[in-house]
């Protein structure tokens, strides 16, 4: 039987990376060549290439599919992208997901799910990943840090409201807790400082941004998380794909009669979830268009957060927009096109 396509699947976890090297053959017949184990080093990404070399077939290109999980999986696709041979994809959590779900696997292992992704890399067609520019990659680390802070003095705060609030408030803790936070707004500060010169040290990235910020409502800073979090919408196809990384898709169960609650997935990038929440109420504020989307989506449902995620989901598109034409925000863009 002749070889059509050749893929390496990979399970990646926190330590260690399982690998099942998969082929296609006439017929449609799949077939698993090899299966081992790595450490997630240096050293095991190594190993891992030679382990590779030995066994791929130097007629056809080898694709690697791996998903991406957390920042684990970026010290192997970085490596294997470098390699003028070897074609990377790494798939969104949900999308493996949803493959896995088709079929019907009940065993879940770290060796089964790398045989899986395998599969998926054979069968489907899939977009080879692209590494982004190392801005995005220093932007998203400090965009998180600054989170971080913020999570952190929200934290310290909430205990000195407490002890404040106490039958008997002790002065020194009361004392302590006050430096703290003096403390984590100057490292909020620093870390705004870092986020504005690293913008400004790109040419490109600086004009983009200045674009994107005249989104009535939306601030210098939720454009920077909202990039780096999706690395320059470098692997980003479509604004449907976009909302699926976020998780904020709209999944519903329904079967017969009965008919569950339609909800968003959360199946994604949280950081994005959490960046756009109070910059989406800003912009209903001083938007007419949101406003009027907003009060419509509302006016006949029960929970007002219906309203705020279906706007989330605009808010993110809009800023995709925006990038990928490279243009300003005009409230009422169709009217104004159409005068």
């Amino acid at each position: 039987m002749e070889l059509l396509k050749q893929n390496v699947g990979i399970d990646v976890s926190k330590d260690t990376f399982d690998a099942a090297f998969m082929v296609l053959l006439t017929g449609q017949v799949i077939k698993i060549k090899r299966t081992r184990k790595f450490a997630n080093t240096s050293k095991g990404v190594k190993e891992f290439i030679e382990w590779i070399k030995k066994t791929k077939n130097n007629s056809i290109e080898l694709h690697v599919t791996m998903e991406a999980t957390g920042v684990y999986y970026e010290t192997l696709a970085y490596t294997l992208n470098d390699m003028a041979d070897i074609v990377v994809h790494v798939l969104l959590p949900n999308t493996a997901k949803k493959y896995f779900e088709s079929l019907n696997v009940k065993t879940k292992t770290d060796e089964v799910d790398s045989k899986i992704i395998g599969r998926m890399g054979l069968e489907r067609n899939l977009t080879p990943w692209k590494l982004c520019s190392k801005i995005y990659r220093q932007l998203r680390t400090l965009t998180r840090e600054k989170g971080q802070l913020i999570n952190e003095r929200t934290s310290v705060k909430n205990q000195l409201h407490a002890e404040e609030h106490t039958a008997q408030p002790f002065k020194k803790v009361i004392t302590r807790y006050k430096r703290r936070i003096k403390y984590i707004n100057t490292q909020i500060d620093a870390v705004e400082n870092d986020l504005k010169k690293l913008v400004n040290s790109d040419s490109y990235v600086s004009e983009k941004v200045s674009k994107l910020s005249t989104i009535p409502g939306v601030s210098f800073f939720t454009v920077v998380g909202i990039i780096a979090e999706t690395a320059g919408f470098v692997n980003i196809k479509s604004i449907k794909q976009l909302t699926s990384y976020s998780g904020l898709d709209v999944v519903q169960k329904e079967s017969g009669l009965w008919k569950g609650r339609t909800k968003i997935s959360k199946i994604g990038n949280s950081h994005i979830r959490r960046l756009l929440y109070m910059p989406t109420l800003s912009v209903v504020r001083h938007s007419n268009t949101f406003k009027t989307n907003y009060e419509r989506i509302n006016e006949r449902k029960e929970h007002k957060m219906t309203g705020v995620v279906a706007m989330q989901r605009k808010v993110l598109g809009l800023i995709y927009t925006l990038w990928k034409n490279e243009t300003v925000y005009i409230e009422n863009y169709k009217k104004v096109e159409a005068a």
